[in-house]
């Protein structure tokens, strides 16, 4: 058994950890190497402060270029036992999932620019046979994708929508049945409200009754289909400036993924704790947990810091996150 001189300010928790394992039994060298390892990442990066957060972690959650997932899944773990013994002695901790999946595509973050430019383009959108059964499309497409950018809605979970299920006096949309079989409420600005409520007006007037469907499709008696979504979204999106430059075109999916980095990025800049608010975040957005809401953090750090730096959008655009 090797010992070790931890110097970072978490040093009395990392000694704490190793004591209390080595007293049940556990050996704990290869983890303590580990240790050593994040006590020196701790106190060259992180420096006087001992709250671990997903900020703080960022760095120490990505795989190195030289180790494989089996050693990045290590280190994880190694660190979440130090959350977990810091959260058992009073000291709240984010704690780091240590399950290490298969690499996951390349996520694109729409800038200001790129989201002004692409509604520019599906605002100017008409159908290429203009007729009866689809005049309603057009007013339609402006609708959803709005609100699947402020609202971070499964591109399934928008299409299928019924009208009565909105509660205008609250301002909020039940989605029934989601992933992973569940039910929410999510909550929808006064702007977005009153966007919908302009736009069943004018579909009234268009299919000439009341529709069951927020958004019906060709045929008003069904729900437009969530394929076809994804269709249209890669043609606007191919029809904006910024596609032929683009490394890794986004998709319908990027305006949930863009939802998610903005409010975590109004928060950020508003100095609000994401530990508090994440829980939240993950129930308006339908994750199991809060820790796969994390993924998005984890995944597009850099893209954080870019949004940071070059634009913010204004908190009007994306609704503020209410428990319930």
């Amino acid at each position: 058994m090797k010992d070790f001189v931890f110097e970072s300010v978490l040093s009395p928790f990392i000694q704490g950890l190793l004591d209390e394992k080595r007293t049940l039994g556990y050996k704990y060298d290869v983890e303590a190497y580990v240790l050593r390892r994040f006590d020196r990442y701790w106190a060259e990066t992180i420096g006087d402060s001992v709250k671990i957060t997903p900020e703080a972690l960022a760095g120490w959650l990505k795989q190195l270029p030289t180790e494989g997932k089996s050693s990045q899944s290590q280190r994880i773990w190694v660190v979440r036992q130090l959350s977990l013994y810091m959260n058992g002695i009073g000291i709240a901790s984010y704690i780091p999932t240590d399950r290490i999946r298969r690499s996951r595509p390349v996520i694109h973050i729409l800038t200001k620019d790129e989201i002004h430019e692409l509604f520019r383009v599906i605002d100017g959108y008409a159908p290429s046979r203009p007729s009866k059964d689809t005049a309603h499309m057009a007013s339609e497409y402006r609708v959803i994708f709005r609100l699947i950018l402020a609202t971070g809605l499964r591109r399934t979970e928008a299409a299928t929508v019924r009208v009565q299920d909105i509660d205008w006096k609250i301002r909020a949309i039940a989605i029934y049945n989601a992933k992973g079989r569940k039910d929410r409420l999510v909550y929808i600005s006064e702007d977005m409200a009153r966007l919908c409520r302009e736009y069943l007006d004018l579909l009234r007037c268009l299919i000439g009754f009341d529709p069951y469907w927020l958004f019906p499709g060709v045929d008003p008696s069904k729900h437009v289909s969530s394929g076809s979504l994804g269709l249209l979204f890669h043609r606007f999106w191919h029809s904006t400036s910024f596609a032929v430059s683009c490394e890794k075109n986004p998709t319908i999916h990027s305006l949930r993924h863009t939802f998610v980095v903005i409010r975590m990025n109004i928060w950020m800049e508003q100095g609000i704790d994401l530990n508090v608010m994440m829980p939240y975040l993950s129930k308006h957005l339908g994750h199991k947990s809060p820790n796969e809401t994390f993924y998005y953090y984890h995944q597009v750090s850099e893209a954080f810091r870019i949004i940071r730096q070059r634009d913010t959008l204004a908190s009007a655009v994306i609704p503020g996150v209410r428990a319930r």
